[in-house]
């Protein structure tokens, strides 16, 4: 792979200042991206399965009756034997590069790669399928080629602080606007999750709340920053029409019903999927810039707002909100002050709410518009939540640098099991 220097300036700038004994010269702080281009062809020629590798920068997560899929980002996806959760192994590891977002449906597993979007076949875990790959799915008609033909594939970043004359190129990229190029890749590519490890689901169709990716029926719908793309599985997956630009910003994607929620840094937005090939805008509920998870349930949504030093999380709110999403308006019933709420889930009436170094918090949803605070363990560091396919009584949690299994009693009193370290 070969790398090129580019860099993101005017919306990257930390300092900006005159020399004053160097006439026509600024000293600037910026980030400096170098742009990482790679061979297409050679990334998708790819073998897909090989054998188990170190877990080194857990992502999504997948929770089937006696396997974990764990996605490495930005590589693939480990396949974990959990039969004896005591015992958790690392079985093998599919290859699918550039991927950080999946979503699993039966024995299907759907997964962005760069530019495209896969269909793999995961019915015998010894060895998956290659389905199907619908090419440059997520590109739009921007190239993002350089001269030898390679595409680009990613960044890497460097703060610099240097003293630059007014002819210097770099000067001129000031003010040329020259971010344009970093933008429009990093609107269409899947970017990185705001929560360092989350749940996909499990395979009793369960549905994790930071999701990037929702199926719907034979429908696939993925969200990037800025745009929404629909696909169609027919035994071939196929895009269906363009992908729709929204609002930059978006950040999760939740099915309910007719209807997909999707949760941006400043609101949740309502589509209608009654026409599933053509999800139509409808509403929108404004709230204070944070991250936003959102987890339908029935009549009402939750929407955990953050901000904080995980992600790029801006804003001054942590909060718990229930909307009562009844009508095509979605309003405001109840809001609860919160430290640092990440993913959620909900079951048997509870709701859990990952905290992160702020513990896991449960609340009673028998009353699904008037939560209560059940319980509160500061001491299990959260940041997503589900529980087991087939087992009620084990629930897995996700850690800062592991997954926690813990067999529970009466909803709130929690044993651990076992830990998958990564």
């Amino acid at each position: 792979m070969r790398k090129l220097l580019l860099l993101l300036l005017p919306l990257s700038i930390l300092t900006f200042q005159s020399c004053t004994k160097d006439f026509g010269s600024v000293e600037v702080t910026y980030t400096k991206a170098t742009a990482i281009y790679g061979d297409l062809d050679e990334v998708r020629s790819t073998a897909l399965l090989e054998g188990a590798k170190p877990i080194e920068n857990a992502g999504k997560i997948f929770v089937a009756e006696d396997l974990l899929l764990i996605g490495e980002e930005g590589k693939g996806i480990h396949i974990v034997d959990n039969t004896n959760p005591e015992n958790p192994t690392n079985l093998s590891f599919i290859n699918i590069p550039g991927n950080r977002e999946y979503f699993v449906a039966g024995n299907t597993l759907y997964a962005e790669s760069y530019y495209d979007m896969v269909k793999i076949d995961v019915s015998n875990k010894n060895q998956p399928v290659l389905e199907s790959r619908v090419k440059d799915a997520f590109k739009g008609n921007q190239s993002f080629e350089n001269a030898n033909g390679e595409h680009l594939i990613g960044f890497e970043f460097e703060l610099v602080t240097e003293k630059v004359g007014e002819d210097s190129e770099i000067f001129q990229q000031l003010w040329g606007h020259q971010e344009v190029y970093y933008y429009d890749y990093a609107n269409r590519i899947i970017p990185p999750s705001q929560v360092p490890t989350s749940f996909a689901g499990n395979s009793s169709a369960s549905v994790g709340s930071v999701n990037r990716i929702a199926v719907v029926d034979k429908f696939v719908y993925v969200i990037s920053r800025s745009f929404l793309t629909t696909f169609e599985d027919n035994g071939n997956l196929e895009k269906i029409g363009e992908s729709l630009p929204v609002w930059s910003n978006m950040e999760t994607v939740y099915p309910n019903g007719n209807q997909l929620l999707v949760g941006t840094a400043q609101s949740m937005e309502v589509f209608d999927i009654s026409n599933n090939a053509e999800p139509v805008w409808v509403s929108s509920f404004p709230h204070a810039n944070s991250c936003d998870p959102v987890l339908p349930c029935g009549n009402v949504a939750f929407v955990t707002l953050r901000t904080g030093d995980i992600g790029n999380c801006p804003g001054d709110e942590n909060a718990l909100l229930v909307l009562d999403i009844s009508n095509t308006q979605p309003q405001q019933i109840q809001e609860i002050e919160m430290e640092s709420p990440f993913g959620m889930m909900m079951a048997n009436n509870r709701l859990y709410v990952g905290e992160g170094t702020n513990g896991l918090k449960v609340f009673n949803a028998e009353d699904k518009s008037n939560l209560t605070l059940e319980s509160w363990e500061p001491n299990i560091e959260a940041y997503d939540i589900i529980y087991h396919p087939t087992n009620p009584n084990l629930l897995l949690i996700a850690g800062p640098t592991g997954i926690s299994q813990y067999q529970i009693e009466g909803g709130v009193d929690y044993s651990l099991i076992s830990t998958l370290t990564f």
